[in-house]
């Protein structure tokens, strides 16, 4: 062998072994790049969430304050804002779930557990008022709510007026009165953002226990199930996915409706009756029915029962639109979570304005069909800022189509 043959011989075992240093090398540079994308993204969603949660508190505090200036509103501190709601899940954390009905038939089971186990630090280890304790427990919440719902379609925003935007969607809910009145929306809304964001991402297991959380919150939680199910097959490939069973992803499966099911085990040892969350239901006169009937008696009674109707309406076509834009996952969970909500006459009656604008599908939905028009996105907060005002001051007011 020549020497010059013996140097090509060298310099291609070289060439060799830094290619394979470069093979391996590829992935920790694209986990890394992956990563820093990641954070870089977080960091920002958290900074303009904290900007919009300290606007959307001066806004409420700001017509809470000009509404003592008429009629007989009063309000002096934080607390004052629990009214309604909040007091049935400040019992819920003092004294506890009821072991029989109250007087009137009713009863505190319909109010799931980890809402007012969120407010426990707050009242205990603090000392503050049960009251205010509740409130800002829900407030520290909208700060959740409207981080994890940046996080959850983060990919889509490419401007820091596109972050903007979106979370403004949630700071400045029509209906932002219940993120600031001691009520689980916010931290609802927050669980079932990081169960999308995470099932996003195949973290199965966070998924699950995002989702497992929102069901303990709120019983229609449990429905993010049917979500996760459609993410996992899409991800699997249809024909293929039983035999990519993942344990990570069948564990997640099973931690989405461990929330209810847990608080039923409970419900179970405290009073007897697993099912007590339904049958409280019943005492409060919500007695399940046709949603189409529901949906019929809304629109013809006419005045606020007809806006809710029609809000039920916007809902399912924003559900259907969601599924051409093939966001399966996210239309599946709407159009199911406004089904369950129309399922009860009372419930469909007084309660659809919650289920619908404190759904993170429907304000993805909302931002997707404003982006198209600067013009749209100006009419729309122009419209839901108004909206949020006005029913501060009926809270106030004791109206009860605010509850």
């Amino acid at each position: 062998m020549t020497s010059r043959q013996g140097s090509a011989r060298m310099v291609n075992s070289l060439t060799s072994a830094e290619q394979l240093r470069m093979e391996r090398s590829a992935p920790l540079e694209r986990s890394a790049s992956t990563s820093s994308a990641t954070w870089r993204v977080g960091t920002k969603a958290f900074a303009i969430a904290a900007l919009l949660w300290l606007a959307s508190n001066v806004f409420v505090t700001g017509i809470a304050t000009v509404t003592t200036w008429e009629g007989g509103a009063s309000y002096k501190r934080m607390a004052d804002l629990c009214r309604w709601d909040c007091g049935w899940y400040a019992s819920v954390l003092q004294p506890g779930y009821s072991k029989a009905h109250l007087d009137t038939g009713a009863a505190n089971w319909v109010f799931c557990p980890l809402f007012p186990l969120t407010a426990y630090p707050l009242h205990t280890w603090f000392k503050l008022s049960l009251y205010g304790s509740m409130v800002l427990a829900g407030k520290l919440e909208l700060l959740l709510a409207i981080y994890g719902f940046l996080l959850m379609f983060g990919a889509e925003l490419e401007t820091t007026t596109d972050f903007l935007k979106a979370g403004a969607l949630v700071a400045f809910n029509p209906y932002v009165i219940y993120a600031h009145a001691g009520y689980a929306e916010p931290l609802y809304f927050a669980a079932i953002a990081f169960a999308f964001y995470f099932v996003n991402r195949r973290q199965w297991v966070f998924a699950g226990m995002a989702g497992g959380m929102a069901s303990a919150t709120r019983v229609v939680g449990v429905v993010f199930a049917a979500s996760y199910l459609v993410s996992w097959l899409r991800s699997a490939g249809r024909r293929s996915w039983w035999r990519k069973l993942e344990l990570n992803a069948i564990m997640g499966l099973l931690l989405c409706p461990l929330g209810t099911a847990l608080f039923m085990l409970y419900l179970y040892h405290v009073i007897g009756d697993a099912l007590a969350l339904q049958h409280g239901h019943v005492a409060w006169g919500r007695v399940p029915g046709n949603p189409l009937g529901t949906l019929w008696v809304c629109l013809i009674q006419g005045r606020w029962s007809r806006l809710w109707g029609m809000m039920m309406i916007a809902g399912w076509l924003l559900s259907a639109w969601l599924f051409k834009l093939r966001k399966f996952e996210l239309g599946v969970y709407l159009a199911s979570a406004l089904l369950l909500a129309t399922l009860s006459p009372m419930g469909g009656y007084w309660g659809v304005a919650r289920y619908v604008w404190w759904q993170p599908p429907f304000l993805y939905a909302i931002y997707r069909l404003l982006r198209r028009s600067d013009a749209a996105w100006v009419v729309y907060l122009v419209f839901a800022s108004g909206m949020a005002a006005f029913m501060v001051m009926e809270w106030f007011s004791g109206h009860n189509f605010v509850v």
